[in-house]
């Protein structure tokens, strides 16, 4: 269907003689120009379902290098970010502009929420015929590139709904950090202060955008769904506190886990590593 503009894929702004700034400019080239065929790649993802699965960290999973090394999703998870966020927007494009999709589920969430489990876990369950003509996007609810991937669904008359994800942040990191010692992939501290700190203003702001959607919220620590056409729900429950507080909460629970794996106070850890860690 036509590869992407690279001029579409951001650089993070590497020092020009580093290895992350070489891969990176390799990642966006492979993405420019050979579109078609990474997608179809991604189609052959058992985990992406034949494609109906949208979600940036499993589309990284194409590039040969990344997926077959530890140590290359460890070191080179930002460097690739980018080329996957913009290869993940062309199959979410290609995919509600064909006639055979007629539904788009969002599934919403911090990171370390649990979405690609629960999205995994419903596509397990369900029959074959339960997912006929629909898709589900996995990402981040921030705006304005959310919002228009919702109205672009909506454009190409497709039935919305979007399913919330709401962990406590002590879950989110654990599971964070279990799955960098799994597969090499970690968070960024900024980044879940970031998430946390802005899921429930964003999340607000969406319902008031589109009303008409149907919401669902799940609750970790209620474990239960709750529908929002029922008005039952305290939208404040999203709420995880003030950026300080959930700041000085990660510190917190930063410092259990790092005693749990016996990392010493005094082994200075990069921000990039501070929650997914190896153990020493």
């Amino acid at each position: 269907m036509g590869n992407i503009d690279i001029n579409r894929i951001w650089k993070k702004g590497f020092p020009e003689d580093s290895l992350e700034a070489n891969v990176e400019a390799y990642c966006r080239k492979m993405a420019s120009e050979r579109t078609d065929k990474l997608l179809k790649c991604y189609s052959a993802l058992k985990m992406s379902r034949g494609g109906r699965y949208i979600n940036s960290d499993l589309l990284k999973m194409v590039y040969p290098f990344y997926a077959g090394k530890f140590e290359h999703r460890e070191r080179f998870n930002t460097a690739i970010t980018n080329s996957a966020a913009v290869l993940t927007s062309e199959v979410f494009s290609r995919a509600v502009r064909n006639p055979e999709v007629d539904k788009c589920i969002f599934v919403l969430g911090p990171y370390g929420a649990g979405k690609s489990y629960f999205v995994q876990s419903v596509f397990e369950v369900l029959d074959e015929n339960d997912f006929k003509g629909t898709i589900v996007y996995e990402g981040s609810i921030t705006p304005p590139a959310f919002n228009n991937k919702v109205q672009e669904a909506i454009d190409n008359g497709l039935f919305v709904e979007v399913i919330a994800i709401n962990p406590t942040l002590e879950l989110s990191m654990r599971n964070i950090r279990a799955r960098e010692k799994q597969i090499g992939r970690g968070v960024e501290r900024k980044e879940v202060l970031d998430k946390f700190s802005n899921f429930h203003r964003y999340f607000v702001d969406l319902t008031k955008a589109f009303p008409s959607m149907p919401y669902t919220i799940y609750s970790k620590d209620r474990n239960k769904a709750i529908n929002l056409q029922g008005g039952s729900y305290n939208l404040e429950e999203l709420n995880h506190g003030t950026p300080d507080e959930i700041a000085k909460e990660y510190d917190r629970i930063i410092a259990i886990l790092n005693k749990e794996d016996g990392i010493s106070e005094e082994v200075t850890i990069p921000e990039s590593r501070r929650i997914g860690m190896k153990n020493r």
